[in-house]
């Protein structure tokens, strides 16, 4: 079985890489991770509102600040990589 890690490290390997977050509200967004803060606040890059799926881009951003709070999770193709 796989270890768990550490959120703060995760999200360091993860600057300057695709990530996709879902919300509490269901909302699904896209984008670069520029950088992020202890309480988990994201600032993202090329900000996308995905559809319930994840697959069809709803709205275009540019830049957003997204509250930790707000977060359920966290996902990129290329950390899985």
């Amino acid at each position: 079985m796989e270890r768990p890690q550490q959120p703060m490290k995760m999200l360091q390997k993860l600057v300057g890489k695709h990530v996709t977050i879902r919300l509490k509200n269901n909302k699904v967004l896209r984008g670069i991770l520029v950088n992020y803060d202890d309480c988990m606040n994201l600032i993202i890059d090329e900000g996308e509102e995905l559809d319930q799926k994840g697959e069809n881009v709803v709205v275009k951003y540019g830049r957003l600040v997204i509250r930790g709070t707000q977060i359920l999770y966290i996902t990129s193709e290329e950390a899985m990589g």
